[in-house]
């Protein structure tokens, strides 16, 4: 893998995984603590859409760049299959976890209903995805795949 390719995969994955960090960790507790209660929660709605949309573009394009340049083996790669649970994770976030929180919180500020309880069971898998999802991103930042090394990297490290 040529340097610029293996430094595009850095730069994506690390704006990936350092935006689910700064806003799930960061900007969404800030704005709970600061805001009040509905205000914050249509921030972090509007935070976590945006997230999810640049994990879909940037998981594409990292899923589509790893099957170019390594055809055959891809498959065989641990941290392949992390990032294609990455990106189904995401894309269950989009498509239905968030659009069905965002519908139940509608329904119960306009009316009173009992779904409390599923809002609440879908904030949680939310919650948990979340975290499952920055933790496994986490891993992929915090480890170097090995067979995609800089060209001027050796075991000493740069030269």
């Amino acid at each position: 893998m040529r340097r610029s390719e293996y430094a595009g995969e850095r730069l994506l994955l690390t704006l990936w995984v350092g935006s689910l960090w700064a806003i799930g960790f960061l900007a969404v507790p800030v704005a709970f603590s600061t805001l009040d209660n509905p205000v914050a929660a249509d921030f972090a709605a509007i935070l976590f859409h945006l997230v999810s949309y640049l994990g879909l573009f940037c998981g594409a394009i990292l899923i589509a760049t790893k099957l170019m340049l390594d055809r055959g083996t891809i498959t065989r790669a641990w941290r392949f299959w992390i990032l294609i649970l990455m990106v189904s994770i995401t894309l269950v976030l989009t498509v239905y976890v968030l659009p069905e929180i965002a519908h139940l919180r509608q329904i119960l500020i306009q009316a009173d209903t009992d779904l409390g309880q599923r809002f609440d069971r879908l904030h949680m898998i939310n919650e948990n995805l979340y975290l499952l999802l920055s933790v496994l991103g986490l891993l992929l930042v915090m480890t170097s795949d090995k067979t995609h090394q800089s060209p001027l990297e050796g075991q000493d490290g740069p030269k």
